[in-house]
Formats: structure tokens, sequence, C-alpha cells
């Protein structure tokens, strides 16, 4: 599924059947590269996070929690965490370990069954997940081509 699909869905607690939110954006983790967290919009001030662990279900219409207490506001989530919002890649710069750049993060292909990025998309190619090294606040690291 492209990440740009996810963006808009429902997020929904499974215990009281009420959404508690929507698909805004993600964070990412590499080695194995995957989904972090979910980040989301929700009523009220601030921004929350969903961290991938916690997500029930990803299907096509919704996402389900078990219970809305496990969405986090970001301001409680230390930079250090791979849900951290400085892990989230899109729009960002990708560049290889090399200092190639390679574009920005247009999307991001990923499995919504087990959160396994596939690919990242920029305007040129389509870089597999498994070259993916790190995400900072500038920039995305990835492998440089052999």
């Amino acid at each position: 599924m492209l990440f740009t699909k996810a963006q808009g869905k429902a997020v929904m607690d499974l215990a009281t059947a009420e959404t508690v939110g929507t698909v805004a954006t993600c964070a990412v983790a590499p080695s194995p590269a995957r989904i972090a967290g979910l980040r989301l919009k929700t009523r009220g001030r601030g921004h929350h996070t969903l961290e991938w662990k916690d997500v029930q279900s990803f299907g096509p219409d919704a996402v389900a929690v078990e219970e809305a207490g496990h969405i986090r506001d970001e301001k409680n989530i230390d930079p250090s965490e791979q849900a951290h919002a400085a892990h989230d890649p899109l729009g960002k710069a990708v560049l290889t370990e090399t200092g190639l750049s390679k574009g920005a993060v247009i999307d991001i292909e990923f499995d919504e069954q087990s959160g396994r990025i596939t690919h990242l998309l920029t305007a040129e190619e389509r870089i597999p997940g498994d070259n993916l090294l790190g995400v900072g606040s500038y920039a995305v690291v990835v492998t440089a081509p052999q």
C-alpha cells in the first residue's frame, strides 16, 4: 500500500467504536525498515502518535486501536524514540551514505499488515526499503548503489 492512500483514514477505538483521529503521516525506523508510528490528526490541540505495535489492524477503510489510551501526545515522545516526529520521512531529502542526493521522499510503499517498508519513492526512483539506514530531522539516509 502507498502511504498517501493511508492518509486521512479514520483511526477507530475498538473499546468505544468511536473515531479518535485520522492518519496524517508516519515515523519510520530502519533495520528492518518499518513504520514505527502513525502520526494522527485528533480533536483538540497538539499532535498525537500511535505506535505501530499498538495498531490492532490496518483495514481498507480504517485503522483499529484496542483503546484510545495507546495514543500518545507527541510532546511526551523523546526524540530518541523511533515513533518521534523527527523520523517522518515524507518530503525529506534522500541522501546516500556517500552524500549523493536521490531527490525527496514523496511516498512510502509498505505492507499494511506488518508495517514493513518495501520501497521509498522519490520522483525519480523506487528505493528498496532494505536500503534505509536512518531518518533524521533533515534527511533520509540510504545505502549507496553498488
